[in-house]
């Protein structure tokens, strides 16, 4: 399934697919160590990290399979942050998401308005059932990001989460369409 790439955005933030000429913004945002200490994101980031980023994300549009934004100030186009989804499966309705934000971006409702935003597309115009996020133990702030966006905390992760530094305990979050606001 090819995916459209949609209008999104609300007062503030607005959400678009990465594209070559956000390389040295995206590298430059990610060497905060906040973000690869909570993500997936690979430290140290180099732009060929950047690169191979904006690659997969046009890939994945064009397959269906993720839908990466970057996150930008609605007037300024300056890069807030990331969020997408991931394992998008159309047949089972469901896919994860994942999200950071640019450290100077922080503690203004970046995540969750972008999240936000996402779930409704995800649940509205793709017709997905599920979403669901993994959060590590230690991470707070996003667990918070997930409640404010109407997930639920919904189990511990069956098994630590792989993570560069090894192995570390997660919650999963859940939101389903039903629960849709």
């Amino acid at each position: 399934m090819v995916l459209t790439v949609p209008d999104l955005h609300d007062d503030v933030v607005a959400l678009r697919p990465p594209t070559p000429s956000d390389v040295g913004a995206i590298t430059a945002a990610v060497q905060d160590p906040e973000i690869p200490r909570f993500t997936h994101v690979p430290a140290p980031y180099t732009a060929v990290d950047a690169v191979a980023f904006v690659g997969k994300a046009a890939s994945s549009w064009r397959d269906g399979t993720d839908a990466s934004f970057l996150v930008v100030d609605r007037t300024s186009g300056v890069l807030l942050g990331s969020v997408g989804l991931q394992k998008l499966d159309a047949v089972a309705g469901e896919a994860h998401v994942g999200y950071w934000v640019d450290a100077a971006a922080r503690r203004r409702g970046v995540a969750t308005r972008a999240l936000r935003l996402v779930t409704a597309w995800a649940f509205e115009t793709l017709g997905l059932e599920r979403l669901q996020a993994q959060v590590f133990t230690d991470n707070p702030w996003s667990q918070r990001v997930l409640e404010q966006a109407g997930f639920r905390r919904v189990r511990d992760a069956p098994a630590a989460v792989e993570h560069a530094a090894g192995p570390r305990p997660a919650f999963v979050y859940s939101r389903s369409r039903d629960a849709a606001d």
